[in-house]
């Protein structure tokens, strides 16, 4: 098996169509089609069914599609990182942040790291778990530095918590409830709501009115832009779970207030990496500084 048989196979399910697939991978049809019936008679299954609208993938097909993207995306970092060590560059680390922390810690890490080794080079995507563990899954992200869902994940990846987060349900300053004092959940329900359009933020919403024995509430806006969160909530007509740095963090603009409810949402968040991952001096680098800055020495 060969590694353009690959990119070959990846680029005709990606397009669904032969004559597209060649031209991003700049063949013939003829000689993509040659090159695909080769990779199915070398693994002796079908590899791709035809449709009326173009070709899909079987299930033996799905499955090598995955993997071959993980070959591929982990080759094409392996050449990067061979041409920046011939330039002099220690290498480059890639980084998944929960949006919550994309500036909050990050910006500490990136700064000590560009002052301690300026020849190391991060490059970092900003998102929710659920879509920075795929990533990572397929070869594109070396760690995570997030909050930890109550999911299972694979024994592949370690899970190092280095720090508590705190959620308290916020309103903008104009909201009804943001000058009443003694909240309880049931004062909660009725109120229109904006939270992460991700399972893990569905489940922990539930759970916080469900312990009381309370439906949860069904005005719901679902978004995953922390920022559209965050300026919603500002207009006074939302509520949401928000972690505690961030209204603190917008303190001195006073469009935010945490109300005063009885119970918050704890969780915990932290570094998550594949075994052996520090094996790479770069991403070593990476990790003790998330280290040191998430969880500063007393």
């Amino acid at each position: 098996m060969e590694l353009r048989q690959l990119r070959h196979f990846v680029a005709v399910v990606d397009c669904a169509n032969l004559s597209r697939a060649a031209e991003r991978v700049a063949i013939s049809q003829p000689a993509l089609t040659r090159s695909i019936k080769n990779l199915e008679d070398l693994l002796g299954v079908e590899l791709l069914e035809r449709k009326p609208r173009g070709v899909e993938a079987t299930e033996a097909g799905l499955a090598l599609y995955h993997h071959a993207q993980i070959v591929l995306n982990a080759c094409q970092r392996l050449t990067r990182e061979v041409r920046e060590l011939e330039r002099g560059v220690t290498g480059t680390v890639y980084v998944g942040v929960g949006s919550m922390f994309a500036t909050h810690i990050t910006a500490d890490v990136a700064q000590n790291l560009a002052q301690v080794h300026p020849r190391l080079a991060m490059v970092v995507t900003d998102g929710f778990f659920e879509e920075l563990l795929r990533r990572m899954q397929d070869g594109r992200l070396d760690l995570i530095f997030s909050n930890f869902p109550q999911v299972a994940v694979s024994s592949d990846f370690v899970l190092e918590p280095l720090i508590s987060v705190r959620s308290v349900v916020t309103a903008g300053r104009s909201h009804p409830l943001a000058r009443r004092r003694a909240l309880n959940r049931a004062d909660l329900v009725p109120h229109r709501w904006v939270i992460a359009d991700q399972p893990h933020a569905q489940d922990s919403f539930e759970r916080y009115f469900a312990e009381e024995g309370l439906p949860a509430p069904r005005d719901i806006f679902r978004t995953n832009s922390l920022t559209l969160m965050m300026s919603l909530v500002s207009s006074g007509k939302f509520l949401s779970p928000l972690p505690q740095h961030l209204i603190d963090s917008r303190s001195a603009e006073a469009d935010l207030v945490a109300l005063s409810v009885e119970a918050a949402i704890e969780r915990q968040a932290g570094l998550i990496y594949r075994a052996g991952a520090g094996s790479r001096p770069a991403v070593e680098h990476v990790l003790a500084e998330f280290r040191k800055v998430a969880r500063p020495s007393p």
